[in-house]
C-alpha cells in the first residue's frame, strides 16, 4: 500500500471520511425500516413467509458475494458500489408496484445484492482508504464513528412509522431520495486504491481459492469470523422489532419506538467500543455471556419494560461486535481483503437464514418472545464456547508495499492471544 505524506493524507482523510460517512448516512436512512415487514403482512404474507423473504435476502448475498467482487476487481469499487444503490432503489420501488409475495421475493433478492456490495466492498474500501491515507491506527475508532452514524440514520428512520398517516407511497419516496443523495456523496468521492485489480482478468475460482487459502494460513481469522458472525446474528432482532412492537401491544403508528431505543443502545455501545480494543478477550467474552442473560430476562418479561433489558444486551454486543471486527480486519492482507470480506460475508449470511429460520420457527409457538428466548441461550453457549475454546493463535503479519497480486499469499509469523 502506497502512503502519502502526513499534511496532504489528513486533508485527503477528511474529505474521504466526509463523502464515505455521506454516504454510509443516507444509504442507512430508510423510512421504510420499521414498517415494510408490516407492510408485507398486510398483503398477505405470513409470519414464516416474512423469515422466508429474509433467508431470500440473505441466499442473494451469498449466490452473488463474489461475481460482484469480481466485478469490483474488473471495473473499480466505486461503480459496483453506485450500482448497488440501484439496486436497491428497484427493489422498493417493485414493493409498491407490484405487493405480493413474488414482487416482495424478487426485491428481497436486489436487495441482497445489494447488502453482497455493502457488506464486503464497501468494508474492503473503507479500511485500505483509511490505511492508504494515516500512519495512525485509527480503524477501529472510524469504524464504530461509521456504524454510529448508520445508527443514527437508522434510528431517525424510526420515524418512518409516523408516516404510515399518508400511505406507503409516500414512506417509499422518501427513502429513494435518501439513496439518491447517498449516490452524490459516492460519485464525489476520491479513491487512492482505486486502481487495484482494475482491468485484471481474475477468474472467480481464483478468487475464492485466494479467500480459502488465506483463512487456512491465518488460523486467527477464523476463530475472529466465528466469534464474530455468531455474536451479530444471534443477537440481531432488527428485522423483527416492528413485529416485536406489536406483539407486546404497541399500536402499529409508534412501533418505531423500538428500533429507536435499540439503536440508541446500539449507539452507545459502538461510541466507545475502540476504547476495548486492546482489553483482555476473557471480559468480551463475559459480555457475550451476560448479553445472553439479559435476553432470557426480556423473553421472561416480555413487555415494555423489559425493553431495557433487550437494550443492554444490544450495547453490550456492539461493543464486542466492533472489537472483534477491528482485530479481524487487522490481521487480513490487504492484497486479499476483497476475497475475505466475501467469505466474511457469505459466512455471515449463511448464519443469518440459519438465524431467521429459528426465528420463524419459534413465532410457531404463539409468540416472538420464543425465538428471543432460543437467541438468549445461543448468545450465552458462544460466550461459555469463547471462553473454554479459543487458544492460542497463530498471527500472520502481510506487507502490501508493491501493488496487489490476486492469488499470491505473503505471510511473516508472530503469536496472538485472543
Amino acid at each position: 500500500m502506497y502512503n502519502i505524506p502526513n499534511m496532504e493524507g489528513n486533508s485527503s482523510l477528511k474529505r474521504f471520511l466526509a463523502n464515505i460517512y455521506g454516504y454510509t448516512f443516507f444509504n442507512a436512512l430508510m423510512w421504510l425500516s420499521p414498517v415494510y415487514a408490516v407492510f408485507m403482512q398486510s398483503n398477505g404474507v405470513s409470519d414464516i413467509g416474512i423469515s422466508v423473504l429474509l433467508m431470500l435476502w440473505s441466499g442473494a448475498i451469498i449466490v452473488t458475494q463474489f461475481p460482484l467482487t469480481w466485478l469490483a476487481r474488473k471495473f473499480g469499487a466505486k461503480n459496483v458500489l453506485f450500482a448497488g444503490q440501484v439496486l436497491k432503489i428497484v427493489a422498493f420501488i417493485l414493493w409498491i408496484i407490484w405487493p405480493c409475495f413474488v414482487g416482495f421475493a424478487i426485491g428481497m433478492i436486489l436487495w441482497g445484492m445489494h447488502g453482497a456490495i455493502y457488506d464486503a466492498i464497501s468494508e474492503d474500501v473503507l479500511y485500505d482508504e483509511v490505511q492508504a491515507r494515516t500512519h495512525s491506527n485509527v480503524y477501529a475508532k472510524i469504524l464504530g464513528r461509521r456504524r454510529n452514524i448508520a445508527s443514527a440514520a437508522k434510528a431517525l428512520s424510526a420515524a418512518g412509522s409516523l408516516l404510515m398517516f399518508f400511505g406507503y407511497e409516500v414512506i417509499t419516496a422518501a427513502t429513494v431520495v435518501c439513496l439518491a443523495l447517498s449516490m452524490l456523496f459516492l460519485m464525489r468521492m476520491q479513491l487512492i486504491e482505486e486502481y487495484v485489480g482494475i482491468g485484471q482478468n481474475v477468474s472467480l475460482g481464483a478468487q475464492i481459492k485466494t479467500g480459502l487459502a488465506t483463512f487456512r494460513q491465518t488460523p486467527v481469522l477464523i476463530a475472529l469470523l466465528a466469534l464474530c458472525v455468531m455474536v451479530t446474528n444471534f443477537s440481531y432482532l432488527n428485522d423483527y422489532l416492528s413485529l416485536i412492537g406489536v406483539d407486546i401491544g404497541l399500536r402499529p403508528e409508534f412501533i418505531g419506538i423500538v428500533p429507536f431505543f435499540m439503536l440508541c443502545c446500539q449507539v452507545a455501545g459502538q461510541g466507545v467500543a475502540h476504547r476495548f480494543y486492546n482489553a483482555r478477550w476473557a471480559w468480551l467474552y463475559s459480555l457475550v455471556i451476560v448479553s445472553g442473560a439479559l435476553f432470557i430476562v426480556f423473553a421472561v418479561y416480555y413487555n415494555i419494560w423489559g425493553l431495557i433489558a433487550l437494550g443492554a444486551a444490544y450495547m453490550l454486543c456492539s461493543i464486542v461486535k466492533i472489537v472483534t471486527y477491528a482485530h479481524f480486519q487487522d490481521r487480513t492482507p490487504s492484497r486479499h481483503r476483497m476475497e475475505v470480506l466475501s467469505l466474511y460475508s457469505m459466512t455471515d449470511q449463511a448464519t443469518y437464514m440459519l438465524v431467521s429460520l429459528i426465528i420463524g420457527l419459534g413465532s410457531l409457538f404463539g409468540s416472538w418472545r420464543y425465538s428471543v428466548l432460543i437467541l438468549g441461550c445461543m448468545l450465552g453457549l458462544v460466550g461459555i464456547w469463547a471462553t473454554t475454546c479459543i487458544r492460542r493463535y497463530r498471527q500472520h503479519r502481510y506487507t502490501t508495499q508493491t501493488p496487489p497480486t490476486p492469488g499470491a499469499v505473503v505471510r511473516a509469523d508472530g503469536i496472538d492471544v485472543i
